[in-house]
């Protein structure tokens, strides 16, 4: 009998029932949260070296729309974080700004999809890993956001006298 992923979502809530629930509760905190980091650090940028302005971030609340915007963010964030450091003098080649592994989360979600909609028990494997990468891209995420706040620029620019 050929099964659809929407059977193996509606199995897995029958079957697990208030704990489903739970889960997904939690997962949703835990994601408005992590947009609440990102929208942290991007306020801490200078809205000159922004990429995006901080409430575009909220986009990704919308199912869907999200999958997108949620590779947009990754990247303007990046490029935000990285005009900011190289204005204050502390720019490093060697960093990716959290673009490197916000990608590979995304993609890893992206990539589990097609295995929930064929059953296979090879989801867990990768969406462990987008787990990984995802909590990894929050941690570097709050690091430049602690970065930002205590480290002041390497110059400060002249004072506006009025005239």
């Amino acid at each position: 009998m050929f099964r659809t992923g929407s059977f193996f979502i509606t199995h897995f809530f029958d079957e697990f029932g208030g704990f489903a629930c739970v889960l997904s509760v939690i997962v949703f905190i835990a994601y408005i949260t992590f947009l609440s980091s990102v929208d942290r650090v991007l306020k801490r940028v200078d809205p000159e070296n922004r990429r995006m302005d901080p409430g575009q971030v909220w986009l990704n609340i919308f199912p869907f729309f999200n999958c997108i915007w949620l590779i947009v963010t990754v990247e303007r964030v990046g490029e935000s974080l990285r005009n900011e450091f190289l204005a204050r003098g502390q720019f490093r080649k060697s960093e990716s700004y959290g673009k490197t592994s916000g990608l590979a989360a995304v993609c890893l979600w992206a990539f589990g999809v097609p295995f929930v909609i064929g059953e296979s028990p090879c989801v867990l494997a990768v969406w462990i890993l987008a787990v990984i990468y995802s909590i990894v891209y929050w941690l570097q995420i709050s690091s430049y956001a602690r970065r930002l706040r205590s480290e002041p620029p390497a110059f400060t620019p002249p004072a506006d006298e009025g005239w």
